[in-house]
């Protein structure tokens, strides 16, 4: 599972005739740091959403279009300030507050091989993901901090959408093209203050800090078939058109950017979704004014290890970030997490995770932290 975007779950047949369908779904965690970083101790985090999507061709007669509209709660005590670590050891930890979320409409042509969606957008549903590493809690493993520490505040990922479009085109089965362009602060605030847009009403476009330009293409094989291993290449980059300061003390630069690719390949299948799968991902931003100047994540996962339990998947990752070599004093930080996802139905799944982070904090300062955290998701 990724928190990069909604997991929507179905909470009423209510509306389904009219092509309405509503979502309700609850992520409980409990996380401990049981030995290094800035303290030991224990946080708790919630994560509710919910909302609808509609197909507004058979509610409305305007064919090929759609309409998602949700809400998100964020509640809990955290565990980030207590491991001291960069790239976050859990992905539905955030400023607790109940906002409106992903919320867009998009229209279809030609056959839905191009798509065009605009509205509150979230970068990190479509722009270099990892559908491989979605069972994992640590952050990197869905918006990777090679983009999320080098523009202001995250940039438009969860927990706060930003203003923006976004143009899918599919030439053909195995290809695909996105370009994307977003409001450069979602928080409207270059501080990161919270409270300016604590329930995701404060809409501003630029506001100062620029906006944020994406473009990834994909190339998918073997996507038909049950005897052969697909897999997905992705090659993206992306710009942000704000001031960022130059880290050697020099004149401020006028924007900044970044590229990244990725691989995501089942090596080994078992029967239908069983078997084993490989990923990676590296993301390389320019050091003069990047806090993190690349890194990179690989793993492997398994749909089916145990048997009897054909539809869990096993985890394993590793991801590597190394900050800018012009910030004095910083190093770099590394994370190593196995997870677990016991499917006990279609609404309910239980996760266990361990993570050890390496020099949380990339300062060379705070001992190695052990991670260990239990989740449990509910689509109503």
């Amino acid at each position: 599972m990724s928190w990069t975007g909604i997991q929507a779950g179905e909470f009423t047949t209510w509306g389904n005739d009219k092509g309405i369908d509503i979502f309700l779904d609850y992520s409980a965690e409990v996380i401990s740091n049981v030995s290094g970083g800035e303290r030991t101790g224990t946080g708790y985090n919630g994560l509710s959403s919910f909302g609808l999507d509609a197909d507004l061709g058979q509610a409305l007669g305007w064919e090929g279009t759609s309409l998602r509209v949700s809400g998100l709660d964020l509640h809990g005590s955290g565990i980030r300030s207590r491991v001291g670590d960069i790239m976050g050891v859990s992905n539905i930890e955030g400023y607790g507050s109940a906002r409106l979320y992903d919320s867009w409409l998009e229209k279809s042509f030609e056959a839905k091989s191009l798509s065009l969606r605009t509205g509150l957008l979230l970068a990190d549903d479509e722009f270099a993901t990892l559908d491989t590493a979605g069972l994992f809690f640590n952050e990197t493993f869905g918006w990777p901090e090679f983009i999320s520490m080098n523009t202001f505040n995250g940039g438009p990922s969860f927990y706060v959408p930003a203003l923006g479009g976004r143009l899918h085109w599919e030439p053909s089965e195995a290809i695909y093209v996105l370009l994307g362009l977003f409001d450069g602060d979602s928080f409207d605030s270059p501080d990161g203050d919270d409270t300016v847009n604590r329930h995701g009403l404060h809409w501003e476009l630029g506001n100062g800090q620029g906006t944020i330009v994406m473009g990834e293409i994909g190339y998918r094989r073997n996507t038909g078939g049950k005897d052969v291993l697909p897999g997905v290449f992705k090659l993206g980059a992306w710009h942000h058109a704000g001031s960022f300061d130059d880290f050697g003390g020099g004149s401020a630069h006028d924007g900044t950017q970044g590229i990244y690719a990725s691989a995501e390949q089942m090596v080994y299948r078992e029967y239908g979704d069983q078997g084993l799968a490989l990923f990676a991902r590296a993301g390389f931003a320019p050091e003069d004014r990047s806090e993190v100047e690349y890194s990179f994540q690989f793993g492997a996962s398994y749909i089916g290890l145990i048997p009897g339990r054909d539809i869990d998947t096993f985890g394993i990752g590793l991801s590597h970030a190394t900050i800018s070599s012009d910030l004095p004093r910083r190093t770099s930080e590394t994370v190593i997490e196995a997870a677990y996802e016991y499917i006990m139905s279609d609404e309910f799944t239980i996760q266990p995770s361990v993570q050890w982070v390496r020099d949380p904090g990339a300062t060379g300062e705070l001992d190695d932290a052990l991670v260990f955290g239990l989740r449990t998701n509910l689509s109503f």
